[in-house]
């Protein structure tokens, strides 16, 4: 017998947002498989923002809600307010300024068909600019981490490692099941998470993550992101000097971080994937000592590390790390992408 269709909920989040807003609502209701409901949360905008969304949305023949916060709220409770808002099985996070690719839904939605335990795919957008024109860079490579080991079908092992030291996945390009959501709200309240970078790295502890080599959205880049990139493409040693870079500036801060994870699931973390995690956050306490600031300081520590190697845990390797000291008196602040 043909299984049910999974029916799928649009969660988009809005604030002042009405210069893209029609751009990319279209592309949504141009779906090759359209939504079955699209909940928009607006956050107190003061431009026309919620006025254009109904009015686009009452014509687009896809059921939908206009929720308003009471008071400016930002990114991270909006989206989480959203989210749990929706109501539909399948759920797929949607920034107001992007333009989906007309199969997106249909593409991401056959991994959730295909394997019953998946709860989180994810695909590659194209970088554009604020004409919505390829900038010549998908996100995945320009975020490093091709470097870090993501591909098309990512292994769990690569994709948790990955999660210990990078921000993998942007919230325009994931979609997941509502009872992820469930199980991993609420976001701590301290500093460090926002909705995509959580759901990302609870979802290992509830089921199988899938990733897509396909860039099904355009990711604009302009100068009112709340969250962008820098668009630069990279030799293969500025890849590797890149990730030195990334892991440096993930090491002061990141055993908190993590910490919330293990604290905020408790006993519904699968034992193995707790013991993951408290393994980097032991690995990042020894080595949280270390200080961004001193040039002389930070030469001791790469020299250390060049040594002894606990930065393989990291996916670095020794010539990595002499690669980044040769450069260190030249070196830019970290890329915090």
């Amino acid at each position: 017998m043909k299984s049910e269709r999974l029916q799928v909920s649009v969660a988009m989040c809005t604030y002042n947002g009405s210069r893209y807003l029609e751009e990319q609502l279209l592309s949504i209701f141009e779906q090759t498989l359209p939504p079955d409901e699209i909940v928009l949360l607006d956050d107190c905008s003061s431009d026309d923002t919620v006025a254009l969304a109904e009015k686009l949305l009452a014509r687009s023949g896809i059921a939908y809600r206009i929720l308003v916060n009471e008071k400016n709220s930002g990114v991270k409770y909006s989206f989480q307010k959203c989210i749990l808002a929706c109501e539909k099985e399948i759920i797929f996070t949607a920034d107001q300024d992007d333009i989906w690719k007309p199969e997106k839904i249909d593409h991401m939605l056959a991994e959730f068909r295909r394997d019953p335990d998946c709860v989180f795919v994810f695909s590659n957008g194209e970088l554009t600019d604020s004409r919505g024109q390829s900038l010549g860079n998908d996100v995945w490579t320009n975020l490093n981490l091709r470097r870090a080991g993501l591909c098309d079908h990512v292994s769990p092992e690569v994709y948790r490692r990955m999660l210990m030291y990078t921000w993998a996945v942007p919230g325009t390009m994931m979609a997941f099941r509502k009872s992820l959501a469930e199980k991993a709200f609420p976001i701590p309240e301290k500093k460090g998470w926002i909705h995509d970078s959580w759901l990302a790295i609870c979802a290992p502890a509830f089921g199988h993550i899938v990733s897509l080599d396909e860039t099904l959205t355009l990711y604009r880049q302009h100068e009112k992101n709340t969250v962008g990139v820098k668009v630069k493409k990279r030799s293969k040693k500025e890849e590797n000097i890149t990730q030195v870079q990334k892991v440096l500036f993930y090491l002061k801060r990141h055993a908190e971080r993590l910490s919330m994870v293990t604290e905020s699931l408790g006993k519904k973390m699968p034992a193995d994937y707790r013991r993951h995690l408290e393994s980097y956050i032991s690995l990042y306490r020894k080595l949280q000592h270390y200080e961004t600031d001193g040039a002389a300081k930070k030469l001791f520590f790469l020299i250390g590390r060049f040594f002894d190697g606990k930065l393989s845990a990291f996916d670095i390797r020794r010539k990595d790390v002499l690669s980044y000291l040769f450069r260190l008196p030249h070196r830019a602040q970290p890329p915090r992408n």
